[in-house]
């Protein structure tokens, strides 16, 4: 096979996997993956072997030095761009980013939600009951009829199994056109949107991935309601301690600020379980981890652990949303704001919150802390 001809096409990249496994040899990592349909732990597989679809990507009918044209895309403008807009995202010292510098963030890292097979799967599923159904209504020779989005289908039961291909075939087809123009509409849909970066403060709860690694979903519904909700967030582990997180359009204000926050445990523990949740086949981690993981997780679901979790996000976003709704109606400088800081930081849930103490030190050089 000629070196520019690449049929193992991967839909996760490997630079974005590598971030959440270790170094063997020289460039090849390995990760721990959970198998989800037989629950099982596999331990150090390589990320050459996982998320990947043969001829994902290849483009049919075309020529042959043009068939990989997306694949060499994907290669060039996203895979081994990852690194560089990783490198950015985790540096705590960038404050501000360049316009191009926030496009190619969004570019990159929305590109794991739309060139995974996630869709095309689903599509495939559909198209096979409907074929599965159809078959049932085969007249006394075998042959089948139907209309199917507004194109006529006619074959003979003898050739199901090459109408499924042919079907999924088409699938792909749509999917490598559709895939494409909502990413790059997508892109532009976001730019104004708020970036936020946060930062795991405990060594010991790690983050985990997967094989659909984005996440889409209502910022107060936590359900996806459209790719084009106004009201969406979206997020993406990087690594097991940073986390990207780009919020919904009604509240963009088209700055090019990373406004960086740091979080416990807690946070861990509902972050994984939203990447558990959008999992396709796979839950992946560095070595050991994932089995972090699921002991995070049964030691919230304790009965004690769990009531003192939901009193906890409970007081803490009751209290921020205080101190949203004075900084919007009395002032960020008002003596009611100030005070509600001053509440809040005297609270176990909140004296080591790091966005707060950053928060406290701007009214103390202001002159608004007395």
């Amino acid at each position: 096979m000629a070196k520019n001809e690449p049929i193992k096409q991967h839909y996760i990249p490997r630079s974005y996997l590598k971030n959440f496994g270790v170094e063997e040899k020289k460039g090849n990592y390995f990760v721990d993956a959970y198998r989800l349909e037989d629950d099982l732990l596999i331990e150090q597989i390589s990320t050459k072997s996982i998320c990947f679809k043969k001829n994902l990507y290849t483009i049919p009918n075309a020529e042959i030095d043009r068939k990989y044209d997306l694949e060499h895309h994907f290669a060039e403008h996203v895979d081994s761009e990852f690194p560089k807009i990783y490198k950015l995202l985790i540096d705590e010292s960038v404050k501000v980013l360049t316009a191009d510098q926030k496009k190619q963030i969004l570019y990159v890292c929305l590109s794991l939600y739309f060139r995974t097979p996630r869709f095309l799967n689903h599509q495939n599923a559909f198209t096979d009951q409907i074929l599965d159904r159809m078959v049932l209504y085969a007249d006394k020779d075998g042959e089948v009829k139907f209309t199917f989005e507004n194109v006529r289908h006619e074959f003979n039961l003898k050739d199901i199994d090459k109408v499924r291909e042919e079907f999924k075939e088409r699938n792909r087809v749509v999917f490598l056109v559709q895939h494409l123009e909502k990413w790059k509409e997508f892109v532009d849909f976001k730019y104004d949107c708020t970036i936020n970066v946060h930062r795991i403060n405990d060594a010991n709860a790690p983050l985990i991935t997967c094989d659909n690694p984005v996440s889409i979903r209502g910022i107060k519904t936590t359900r996806f309601d459209g790719l084009f909700d106004p009201n969406a967030v979206i997020t993406l582990p990087l690594d097991t301690k940073y986390y990207l997180e780009i919020f919904p359009n009604n509240i963009a204000d088209g700055q090019t600020r990373i406004h960086r926050m740091v979080h416990d445990r807690d946070y861990v523990f509902t972050t994984n379980a939203i990447i558990q949740g959008n999992a396709e086949k796979l839950i992946i981690g560095k070595p050991g981890t994932i089995e972090r993981h699921f002991q995070i997780q049964s030691s919230y679901e304790e009965a004690e652990n769990a009531e003192q979790f939901v009193e906890k996000a409970k007081f803490k976003f009751e209290e921020m949303q205080k101190f949203d709704t004075l900084c919007r109606t009395a002032g960020f400088t008002s003596k009611e704001t100030v005070s509600q800081l001053k509440k809040m930081l005297s609270n176990e849930y909140f004296k080591n919150e790091v966005q707060l103490i950053q928060l406290k030190r701007l009214y103390v050089a202001s002159g608004h802390w007395n």
